[in-house]
């Protein structure tokens, strides 16, 4: 059963269990009160006989006419509380049934006795006698009626503890009930809810420890029995995938070697017949320019710088491998400081331009200072090779807030680029404009974007025709310093 049914079970139990103690409270308080009902009309029918028996001793003692008007005003009530609708119950009814024929049948007697007064010549025995008997007879009724007057005031006292005991037993085995249930209820939660999920907690523990055989074995067939299943079929799935990524990082760090180690044959054995290429070019010229044309030293010209260019190639290449393997070591960087650096060997490399530099001051960043002075390299040497052809050239360097967060930025003011081909910005060997307006490998913005990924920071750029370009990063906090130097990539 699912724990939602479950819970509506034991609601609709307690919930039946508290409506029939307010139902029993109920039919409790009303019977109590037509037993109050009944004691006080009891109570007022025993007051009027005693009135009625004693203003009958009075006129069978003195025979005033005033007895006998106030024996029928006393009856007159007592015929209205006869009158009067009350709930009784069988016997009760009995009672006051019996009661209003005494009644009756008292008062018919009463109004037969002779009015003349006892002791006189006109009653003789034999109207004595009958008198006699009369009056014995009206006293005999009115005397059972208080009888039963009496019985029936203790029939409502009865009728009101009878009425309370029910009560108590009712309340209380409703009570009982409602502890049974409440005890129920509170085991049935301890084992389908919170057994199982100290148990998933357990396990989010174990697997969070990398113990990935670890599984619930939860059986029920509620909502957590099934979390439990889908948990155990998750991990499963994780053990799976973690083995197959076992695998591919082995044979990652086997690629990785082996790039390591063409690297390597690249960057010797290609330099060697580049150095004989390039040396032999110049010795041709050297030694043997003036016996050559013009268009043999412009071929030797072009070998030169062929190779010259295949070598700068080659530095790239291996520049953008060591960015991709180095080591992270997060410190502070002071990236105003290295910028101004940066700027002033750019200015003695060519002190006949003119340039306005402006960095803003106070840039610290936390991330790894000989990558970040790479990253910086590259993106001011594109800014001053392409602010190359502007009069008043201008290279800002500086930070701004988006979303409340510092983003750092290198603009110029140099040729931009259009941003339809944005796309193969960062590419290796991807170049927006030719060689021969502005020279370079196509590697630099490749090398930037591998230093920001390192970092885990996100790389941008914004630009237009004629009219400049901005690149911009934003630096994040790192919850893990070194995360990226364990990865099998490097």
């Amino acid at each position: 059963m699912k724990i939602s049914s479950k819970a509506k079970l034991a609601a609709t139990l307690m919930l039946g269990t508290m409506v029939l103690i307010a139902i029993s409270i109920g039919w409790a308080n009303a019977q109590v009160r037509a037993a109050v009902v009944q004691r006080r009309h009891s109570v007022e029918i025993a007051g009027a006989l005693n009135n009625i028996r004693m203003v009958t001793f009075e006129y069978l003692l003195n025979r005033r006419e005033r007895a006998r008007l106030q024996e029928q005003a006393v009856w007159q009530r007592l015929e209205r509380l006869f009158a009067t609708p009350v709930a009784l119950d069988g016997a009760a009814a009995g009672i006051l049934a019996s009661l209003r024929s005494q009644g009756e049948a008292s008062h018919r007697l009463f109004g037969e006795v002779d009015a003349a007064p006892p002791g006189t010549a006109a009653v003789d025995d034999v109207q004595r006698r009958f008198e006699a008997q009369l009056s014995s007879r009206i006293l005999i009724l009115q005397q059972n009626s208080l009888v039963d007057v009496e019985q029936l005031i203790d029939d409502a006292g009865a009728r009101i503890d009878a009425t309370q005991r029910r009560v108590v037993l009712v309340t209380g085995l409703g009570l009982l009930a409602m502890a049974v249930l409440t005890g129920l209820a509170a085991w049935l939660f301890r084992r389908d809810v919170l057994d199982p999920i100290a148990r998933l907690e357990l396990a989010t523990r174990e697997v969070a420890a990398g113990n990935w055989s670890f599984e619930l074995g939860v059986g029920s067939a509620d909502e957590l029995g099934d979390m439990a299943r889908h948990f155990d079929a998750m991990t499963r799935a994780l053990r799976d995938s973690f083995g197959r990524l076992e695998v591919s990082n082995r044979d990652l760090v086997a690629l990785n070697r082996e790039l390591e180690s063409f690297s390597y044959s690249v960057s010797h054995d290609l330099r060697s017949p580049l150095r004989s290429m390039d040396g032999f070019s110049l010795a041709l010229l050297e030694d043997y320019g003036d016996r050559l044309d013009d268009e043999a030293r412009d071929s030797l010209q072009r070998i030169r710088g062929a190779s010259q260019r295949m070598g700068r190639l080659i530095d790239e290449l291996l520049g953008l491998a060591r960015v991709t393997r180095a080591e992270l070591r997060i410190q502070d960087v002071d990236l105003s400081a290295m910028a101004g650096e940066i700027a002033a060997a750019l200015a003695r490399t060519q002190p006949g331009r003119r340039v306005r530099w402006e960095i803003e001051k106070g840039i610290v960043l936390r991330g790894d200072r000989e990558l970040l002075a790479i990253a910086l390299q590259n993106l001011l040497d594109n800014a001053w090779k392409f602010t190359g052809k502007v009069d008043e050239a201008v290279i800002r360097v500086g930070t701004r807030h988006e979303d409340g967060r510092p983003v750092c930025f290198v603009a110029d003011n140099g040729a931009g680029f259009d941003m339809a081909y944005a796309a193969r910005l960062f590419g290796a060997f991807q170049r927006l404009h030719h060689e021969t307006d502005f020279p370079g490998t196509g590697v630099g913005l490749a090398i930037v974007q591998r230093v920001m990924r390192r970092h885990g920071w996100s790389l941008g750029a914004d630009a237009a025709p004629g009219q400049g370009a901005t690149f911009y990063f934003r630096p994040t906090e790192r919850d893990d310093e070194r995360r990226e130097q364990d990865h099998p990539a490097g």
